[in-house]
């Protein structure tokens, strides 16, 4: 790629002799102008406007190098964008470039059509999250997926489950069960337990938030952020992962609720 260079020359008080006194590489000009948005040659056909005033048609294509055939497309595509203006002289266009100021104006222009659109991206975005189903099967595998679930979970995230209350059907259980818990305490996450009152024990010395009610519940259903992990525990335990931003706030919504309702003891 060549390498375009201005150099801008005065003339000196002594014999009309001439001094250098800056050379301006264009090519860091030509990239940051198509960084917001003009082509290659719209950037060219701009900067070269700028040093040359107000210009025919044959002076443009001679300074910047773009076709004759190309250089009306370009200079429209510009006024378009208010960076070039003309004016007609014995019937011919004078084109020039508007103030470099106006680029300015030109990106705020481009702010504010994204700022009108942005609402609808969002929306979008809201309803084409990733949505993914895996299934796992053993107390390995179950137990790698709980605790990958809150790998990054910070101190006081919401961690909801419906309890199936098989914590206590058998010492392998129990072991899992207890294994999960001190993870969760690790995390120190706001873990929240609902059961079913007809599983009602007196449990004085577990630190979580336990509640009952009267509800049939989605039995072995945990919730955590935008995950939703639904478990059967049976001799070959089988947990089913969710996940879906949409199905893991409907899900959190009914926990919710039905937490509201509930009771602390039977």
């Amino acid at each position: 790629m060549a390498v375009l260079c201005y150099v801008l020359i005065v003339s000196t008080p002594k014999r009309g002799s001439f001094i250098y006194v800056n050379v301006f590489v264009i090519d860091m000009i030509l990239e940051y102008l198509q960084e917001i948005g003009l082509s290659r040659r719209e950037s060219s056909c701009y900067v070269g406007l700028l040093e040359l005033g107000s210009s025919k048609i044959g002076m443009i294509v001679k300074k910047t190098g773009i076709p004759s055939s190309k250089i009306y497309e370009i200079l429209d595509k510009l006024i378009l964008r208010g960076l070039v203006t003309y004016v007609i002289k014995n019937n011919i266009k004078h084109f020039q470039a508007s103030d470099p100021a106006s680029l300015v104006n030109y990106i705020e222009e481009k702010k504010k059509k994204i700022e009108e659109i942005l609402p609808s991206l969002l929306l979008k975005q809201k309803f084409s999250k990733k949505q993914n189903v895996e299934m796992f099967e053993g107390q390995k595998a179950i137990f790698t997926l709980f605790v990958n679930l809150i790998a990054d979970a910070k101190p006081k995230e919401l961690y909801l489950v419906f309890s199936i209350n098989e914590e206590n059907k058998n010492s392998s259980a129990n072991l899992f069960f207890k294994n999960l818990a001190v993870r969760r305490k690790e995390k120190k996450l706001d873990v929240r337990l609902l059961k079913n009152k007809k599983y009602y024990v007196n449990e004085k010395h577990t630190k979580v938030k336990l509640k009952y009610t009267d509800f049939n519940l989605p039995q072995g259903t945990t919730i955590f952020r935008n995950c939703v992990v639904l478990l059967s525990w049976a001799e070959n335990p089988v947990a089913i992962k969710i996940e879906s931003e949409v199905f893991a706030s409907q899900q959190r919504e009914f926990f919710l609720d039905l937490w509201k309702h509930a009771d602390l003891k039977n």
